[in-house]
């Protein structure tokens, strides 16, 4: 077991370890659709990053790598997969950590560097209903909800990019409007890293499109689980 962090935990410890990394404004919980679905395979962990859900806070970027680096050091080597804000979580660790990491997956983003990429998030999600009560449902106050958009909005992700040696797959939804142009430059930008863009998905693919998201994940961080 991993201990000392508020954690999901599936699947055998024997079994190569899966560290998967929460979107904004939720916890480890958003992976509850890959838990049982990659345990088979895996010895899956989802940590609530600090000041999410039941993590104790405040919420900084600095402070989720660290707790995220602690884990992996713990389990190494760890397969790494980060979602949205988690995606850039997990592009510091792989990039700071070589020696840490197997293998890298991607998800909704990240963002490069500061820019309009949250910022046209934002524009397009809050005309859907109910936006602001999922964005936020797992943090405990308002500024913890302020860190997190400054976390998205100013880190700059072009330095470590380059630095990353581990096979790397970009994952995004086609209908992800915000993250695509980002998926797209984050690829280029990480030697031999892979894009994989999923028909009829949007910026929560791992939430709406999770049997997608689990084959395509399985596929490239256990080969030999390929269909063909």
């Amino acid at each position: 077991m991993v201990m000392g962090t508020h954690v999901l935990e599936a699947g055998e410890i024997d079994r190569p370890a899966l560290i998967l990394v929460h979107g904004a404004g939720q916890g480890g919980r958003m992976w509850r659709r890959q838990l049982d679905a990659l345990s088979d395979d895996f010895h899956v962990v989802a940590p609530d990053l600090p000041g999410f859900s039941s993590a104790p806070g405040p919420f900084s970027l600095t402070a989720a790598v660290e707790s995220v680096t602690g884990i992996a050091r713990g389990l190494r080597p760890v397969h790494l997969c980060g979602h949205s804000l988690g995606a850039i979580v997990a592009t510091r660790v792989a990039g700071e950590n070589p020696d840490l990491v197997a293998r890298l997956i991607l998800s909704g983003g990240p963002e490069i560097a500061p820019g309009t990429t949250s910022q046209r998030r934002l524009r397009i999600e809050r005309h859907r209903p109910g936006w602001l009560v999922r964005a936020t449902s797992d943090l405990p106050d308002r500024n913890g909800w302020i860190d997190m958009l400054d976390a998205l909005q100013t880190s700059d992700l072009s330095y470590v990019l380059p630095q990353i040696t581990v096979p790397t797959l970009v994952l995004c939804g086609k209908r992800d409007r915000a993250s695509l142009p980002d998926a797209r430059r984050t690829t280029a930008a990480i030697p031999g890293a892979h894009l994989s863009v999923v028909p009829h998905a949007g910026h929560l693919l791992p939430v709406t499109a999770p049997h997608a998201f689990n084959a395509i994940a399985r596929g490239f961080l256990n080969p030999e689980c390929r269909q063909t």
